[in-house]
């Protein structure tokens, strides 16, 4: 079993839940349990921090709000002992022009979240933009390269069909820089960030500010965006369902997948020791 646990940080979809979905009985059971042990609990998630993330807690049933959010990938940190969102390590407003070139050539739609989902960027609208204005309100702006590359952003979030594959990442591969890297977040889905940007510079810079030391926490996911969390975190626990690269570099991984409550039966065999 394990011991002395300060906080869990947790992935979203895939990990938590089912993408669009809330917690299965026994995980939200396991996260009520965490809080009844005053063990900080927080989510971390690939998608722009804002009130949004918050209110799932509330979504979710839970009888508590989150401690922390870590979000944009690494990008975004919020935490209930500090006032406002502390922003790290954005891509540079220059190498956004670059991309967004290239992108274009490509007849593919980059997005950018100028302010979380309140106001979010993009060359054209598409079936992601549409959805995104109906679940989560969203402004859309339809704007040329020069607006999608006028100041720094935490990400550019691509989404392609399997007919563009193979010319998105030549064209990755041929303009490839020092100055950013990406980040497969879903099937469909590329993410360009700062190479420094990283769900584990996130969590260990929570730890720093509220003096926890990394070796008590653990960390939770199942894709590329997940690695540096898992690998900074005293425990990285890769979900069955997750990536083979994720899972090379957990200390665990769980014995069920999402759909099965695996994050939820993880805590309560190893944590909770029940």
């Amino acid at each position: 079993m394990i011991k002395n646990v300060v906080a869990v940080a947790a992935d979203i979809d895939k990990t938590l839940i089912e993408k669009g979905g809330i917690p299965m009985p026994v995980t939200k059971a396991a996260l009520e349990e965490l809080h009844k042990r005053h063990i900080l609990f927080g989510v971390a998630s690939g998608r722009p921090f804002d009130q949004r993330t918050l209110d799932r807690a509330e979504e979710w049933g839970l009888s508590f709000p989150f401690d922390f959010a870590i979000g944009m990938n690494g990008g975004d940190l919020w935490d209930k002992y500090h006032e406002g969102v502390t922003h790290y390590n954005l891509l540079a407003k220059e190498d956004i022009f670059e991309i967004v070139s290239f992108l274009k050539e490509l007849d593919l739609n980059p997005v950018i979240y100028e302010n979380a989902y309140d106001s979010v960027l993009a060359l054209k609208m598409d079936w992601f933009l549409e959805d995104s204005k109906n679940r989560n309100h969203s402004q859309v702006t339809i704007c040329d390269i020069d607006r999608l590359s006028a100041k720094d952003t935490g990400k550019i979030e691509v989404h392609y069909t399997e007919d563009k594959e193979e010319a998105l990442y030549e064209a990755i591969k041929n303009h490839k820089s020092d100055s950013w890297i990406t980040v497969k977040t879903f099937t469909g889905t590329i993410e360009f960030m700062n190479p420094k940007c990283n769900k584990g510079y996130a969590l260990r810079e929570f730890a720093n500010r509220n003096h926890i030391s990394l070796d008590n926490i653990i960390a939770v996911g199942d894709e590329e965006n997940d690695i540096e969390m898992l690998k900074t975190a005293g425990l990285g626990v890769c979900m069955i369902n997750g990536g083979a690269s994720t899972k090379a570099v957990a200390d665990i991984i769980t014995e069920y997948p999402v759909d099965q409550d695996g994050f939820g039966k993880f805590f309560y065999k190893h944590v909770f020791g029940e």
